[in-house]
């Protein structure tokens, strides 16, 4: 298996956010994007106040990191590679053994899903209660 390394990390994590950005190709937000990504920094001038507030919102829907600067936004140093562990591929959650035995026991002494030889299931004590006369 080969190892990616962080140039082709970068370039995996530009092509997403490109996709996920919801923007249309041509359209000047999306070349706004694509300037980010590649230089870092974006002033107010190319996109305006108010639209450059618009990209703003959408990086945070992506929870992709940047900061504000005079007149600008900027992304923060190493936000492809972190995005990309954290987001993109992020690690596998270590399962507890005891996690899963404290479950089973709570399967057992709720008796969902579980037989008992000598008792009823907690269905079967509901029928019963329908079917006993009064």
């Amino acid at each position: 298996m080969k190892m990616k390394t962080d140039a082709e990390r970068e370039k995996e994590v530009d092509e997403y956010i490109l996709k996920y950005s919801g923007l249309v190709k041509e359209k000047r937000g999306y070349n706004a994007l694509l300037q980010l990504l590649h230089s870092g920094v974006l002033m107010n001038e190319r996109l305006g106040v108010d639209d450059t507030v618009e990209l703003c919102k959408i990086l945070n829907h992506l929870k992709f990191d940047y900061e504000f600067i005079s007149f600008g936004i900027k992304l923060k140093d190493n936000t492809k590679l972190h995005y990309y562990h954290r987001v993109m591929h992020p690690p596998k959650p270590i399962i507890n053994e005891q996690t899963n035995n404290n479950q089973s026991k709570r399967d057992r002494r709720l008796g969902v899903g579980k037989e008992e030889t000598g008792t009823r299931h907690w269905g079967e004590n509901i029928t019963a209660r329908k079917n006993d006369p009064d």
